[in-house]
């Protein structure tokens, strides 16, 4: 989940993290290692990205690389960036617009059709704005766009996730809808012509406030289950994580076991452990977290249904030193496998200044902070940097040497929104190359670019 940006102008930056690009090197190594005591073995420069999750659920056109969707919804569409042989940033670009004010605050991919290709779901804002379905094809995203049917009680959509939650082999959509609700479409054929049912997950009055959702198969059988974080009472002393149980008919019971839920502000499912189910990580950017700085907790999957939560921050032993002053730790969450190890590892985003990214890695014991990384953006002298706002939302895309992580950042400027992609290399010294750029005016609410990203 994105936080607003209000009162001031701002610059979004789009990172790319790939094998290699041309820039000037920044000043001083921008990569730190885990702290003293860790073994010796875990110090070492990240890795080569590789292959980070299902190519299939992000590839828009058929042809076996992963795609990047990127709502602007300051500018009312979506930026499609396709997978090529050498990246991200050497595919063709496509820009979706569509109906209502705000199109791209929330964006979500996945087969919702069956076709083998995957489509994309955008949300607007206001009564006008429904959900619509742009149509994976043999080009690509197609110039045929389906709007939804309206989910029962008003406007919806400003978190979606999507899943194949009951195996039929269709990805099907989960968003929030008015009243603090959860609904949840089977995909299928009659997704193309717009056709959808809408099942209640989270009814209303269950709830005062909804959060992120996220999609993965926590249990280990097949069904992809859903992730929910709510408040009951009051979203500002409260909250809870629950996972609905993935079966033939959709979403039914809750299982086992909860997550924490009170101020999260991103959610993410991935196997960190190498089991074969799900972990729920969520992120609490918030000194009351347990960490002033904020902090991240997993909370790990079992046929049972979850383990307990637990937590890891900048604070925890054997984390590497971040720079000074860095907050927010947990605003932003992505999952791949990074290092082709077979665990996936978890990206976590600290936006305050001075900003960072940390990359943590999963192992048969699940996340360790001795063979964390974290990334100074002050030191590669990344915008946002100096201003608060580096790594405000992050995503995985691509695969094989050309696999990266998508960061996106929010910097004060004396014009407006500066929107920019920029690729940024790996290793040291760290080389960035911005590939576009564009101006916005400044106005209250301004959330920058939206990644999309397996589950959400």
């Amino acid at each position: 989940m994105i936080p607003a940006f209000s009162g001031r102008a701002a610059s979004v930056l789009l990172v790319v993290l790939v094998a290699a690009c041309a820039g000037p090197p920044p000043a001083a190594p921008a990569w730190t290692g885990p702290a003293a005591g860790c073994p010796s073995s875990a110090v070492r420069p990240p890795p080569v990205p590789v292959a980070a999750g299902d190519v299939r659920g992000h590839d828009y056109d058929g042809d076996g690389r992963a795609d990047l969707a990127a709502g602007l919804p300051g500018a009312g569409r979506v930026e499609i960036r396709y997978g090529s042989a050498n990246g991200i940033a050497a595919g063709r670009r496509q820009v979706v617009t569509g109906p209502g004010g705000r199109f791209g605050r929330a964006t979500a991919t996945g087969d919702l059709d069956g076709d083998g290709r995957a489509d994309l779901v955008v949300a607007g804002s206001g009564r006008t704005a429904g959900l619509t379905v742009v149509l994976g094809g043999r080009g690509g995203l197609s110039d045929r766009q389906v709007t939804l049917p309206a989910v029962p009680g008003g406007p919806a959509g400003h978190a979606l996730a999507t899943g194949d939650f009951d195996r039929d082999g269709d990805d099907d959509l989960a968003v929030t809808g008015a009243g603090a609700t959860v609904w949840v479409a089977g995909g299928g054929a009659g997704v193309r012509a717009g056709r959808a049912t809408w099942r209640p997950v989270l009814r209303r009055g269950a709830a005062v406030a909804v959060g992120p959702l996220a999609a993965g198969d926590v249990t280990g059988d097949g069904f992809a289950d859903l992730a929910v974080t709510y408040s009951a009472d009051d979203p500002a002393d409260e909250g809870t994580g629950v996972v609905y149980r993935g079966s033939p008919a959709g979403p039914a019971g809750r299982i086992r076991g909860t997550f924490p839920g009170w101020d999260v502000a991103d959610v993410a499912i991935a196997d960190l452990d190498g089991d074969g189910h799900g972990d729920v990580v969520a992120g609490i950017p918030w000194g009351h977290s347990g960490d002033p700085a904020g902090r991240v907790t997993v909370s790990r999957g079992s046929p049972g249904g979850l383990r307990p939560a637990e937590p890891i921050g900048p604070g925890s032993a054997g984390m590497p030193a971040g720079p000074p002053g860095v907050g927010r730790f947990g605003a932003a969450l992505a999952t791949g496998d990074l290092d082709a190890d077979g665990y996936a590892d978890v990206a976590v985003g600290a936006p305050d200044t001075p900003g960072a990214v940390y990359v943590l890695r999963g192992g048969p014991g699940g996340l360790a902070a001795c063979r964390a990384r974290a990334l100074d953006a002050m030191a590669a002298r990344l915008p946002g940097a100096s201003t608060g706002g580096f790594a405000v939302d992050l995503a995985f895309t691509g695969e094989g040497a050309t696999a990266g992580l998508a960061v996106t950042s929010l910097t004060t400027t004396a014009s407006g929104l500066a929107a920019g992609l920029t690729l940024l290399t790996a290793g040291e010294p760290i080389r960035s190359t911005e590939i576009a750029a564009e101006h916005l005016p400044a106005r209250d609410g301004e959330v920058g670019f939206v990644l999309d990203r397996p589950g959400r």
